[in-house]
């Protein structure tokens, strides 16, 4: 129990160093994700000078996280479908539109979100 105990910063720093790999690979090979990055950061620049409580601020903020965390599950989906089929499937790209369904699902979510917090006093 105590080894298990003692291994947890090690376990921490490798699962954030794996993180912080996946997350950079994203940013350098998806479109998508370069996108949504800049969007995020208009998104709070914006949110600084809106006058709403600190509770819409972060429910909007935390609802748009919802879409680049779709992209990047969308986005390994699509590593794996590329790599197990490189040729056309009729499956694999039915995987891949299943992904990219998901991804519009959150953008729609995020509006949704959007127009909520304007109407909510």
């Amino acid at each position: 129990m105590l080894k298990a105990l003692a291994n947890i910063p090690r376990r921490a720093r490798n699962a954030m160093r794996f993180s912080l790999s996946g997350l950079a690979s994203a940013f350098s090979k998806e479109e998508a994700v370069k996108l949504e990055t800049i969007a995020l950061a208009l998104l709070v620049a914006i949110l600084f000078f809106v006058p709403w409580p600190l509770w819409k601020k972060v429910a909007l903020t935390a609802g748009y996280l919802l879409v680049p965390f779709t992209e990047l599950l969308n986005s390994a989906i699509e590593d794996i479908c590329d790599l197990v089929s490189p040729e056309y499937n009729k499956k694999v790209k039915t995987a891949k539109d299943k992904g990219s369904a998901a991804v519009l699902i959150a953008i729609v979510l995020n509006f949704l979100i959007l127009a909520a917090l304007i109407k909510a006093p």
